[in-house]
């Protein structure tokens, strides 16, 4: 009887051991086409495309999802989640529109998508001791380093040195450059004092006198090259900085450009670097009056 008993129960449990176990997912549904809210901060009638900060809040909403995948288009990594929210700060300067793109998962990974674009304007604010720097607070003049080594010059516009040419102290004298005088206001006003002549290249010096023919390096007299004002800002990120004129406002020769990158800085020096129209990189080294 034990034995027959024994025998019994073995075969009871290699049954019973054997019996597959089955799961489920419930209904599998595919969650609806998100939909996405997305809010500028600061964005009105007047303010389009926020107020400047690049920061914008997203909602979204689509039925049967349990997880969201949101890419801001920016280069930033995508965020996953399980809630509907988010916050994101673009890190752009100016105005530029980008394609949001979120995935709604459900059940066993299904999924559904959408995209919606968003113009989002992020305002530079430079460093407070830059426009300290330039600016003095107030009023600063600066004019050409002429006495200094290099205080023109041109390179490669992948390099970051006037490794083709680099003028020796005084080399432009008498052509009407280093007379000239640069001052920055606070309040964002530039006054390019020229004392009736202006020397570049003359491709890009009809820009203030367009009967001009020919190329080459030329000084340009008279009335056209009489001192003028205009507004010019500030651009750049965490680690460059850049002077930004909003019409015909430069510094050093005139090569059709009013875009400097300040390469170093100091109270009474600065070294700047701009992109000419020609392609190339000219490099104007300044002291302040």
């Amino acid at each position: 009887m034990k034995k027959n008993f024994l025998i019994a129960m073995i075969c009871f449990l290699g049954l019973y051991s054997c019996k597959e176990e089955t799961f489920t997912f419930g209904n599998i549904d595919t969650p609806s086409t998100p939909q996405l809210q997305l809010d500028i901060k600061g964005k009105d009638a007047t303010h389009p495309n926020g107020d400047g900060s690049g920061e914008v809040s997203l909602t979204v909403n689509a039925d049967h999802a349990f997880t969201y995948r949101v890419d801001f288009a920016d280069g930033s990594n995508p965020i996953t989640s399980t809630t509907n929210s988010f916050q994101h700060a673009y890190k752009h300067v100016g105005v530029e529109t980008f394609k949001v793109k979120v995935i709604a998962y459900g059940r066993a990974g299904v999924s559904s998508e959408t995209t919606q674009e968003i113009t989002v304007q992020r305002d530079f604010i430079p460093n407070p001791e830059l426009v300290a720097m330039l600016t003095g607070g107030s009023s600063k003049t600066w004019a050409l380093d002429s006495l200094a080594y290099g205080h023109l010059g041109v390179g490669p516009s992948d390099g970051m040195e006037p490794i083709w040419w680099a003028a020796p102290p005084l080399d432009k004298k008498g052509l009407g450059i280093y007379d000239d005088e640069y001052t920055f206001t606070a309040s964002g006003s530039f006054t390019h004092k020229t004392n009736g002549s202006i020397f570049g290249n003359k491709d890009f010096l009809r820009d203030f006198d367009n009967t001009l023919t020919g190329g080459g390096d030329f000084t340009l007299l008279g009335p056209k090259a009489a001192d003028y004002s205009e507004a010019f800002g500030y651009d750049g990120s965490e680690t460059t900085e850049f002077i930004v004129f909003s019409k015909l406002g430069f510094v050093g020769n005139y090569m059709g450009s009013h875009r400097y990158q300040i390469l170093k800085r100091t109270d009474t020096e600065m070294q700047l670097r701009t992109i000419g129209r020609d392609g190339l990189a000219w490099y104007v080294k300044l002291k302040a009056k």
